[in-house]
């Protein structure tokens, strides 16, 4: 079974990575919606925090937008791509 909560990108600040480099840290929080009412029957809250260092990542993420995030179970370690 899996969860899937709507989200909206709230937040997107610059700051300096580790090592010096660039990274952008983008804020999505849950919004009051039908789609959260499977998991919450009353008011949904829920925040996600993303430290991102890859542009092309941070531009599928644009400010105001909406998103579904689903959880779905995952093994503590994931295998080795073969090669």
């Amino acid at each position: 079974m899996s969860v899937r909560a709507k989200f909206q990108v709230t937040s997107i600040e610059s700051m300096v990575a580790y090592g010096g480099g660039k990274q952008e840290v983008v804020k999505l929080t849950v919004v009051n919606d039908e789609a959260n009412k499977a998991w919450s029957q009353y008011t949904p809250q829920g925040r996600i925090e993303m430290h991102i260092t890859n542009p092309a990542a941070v531009d599928q993420l644009p400010l105001g937008k909406y998103f579904y995030v689903d959880f779905t179970e995952a093994p503590a370690v994931d295998p080795k791509p073969a090669g």
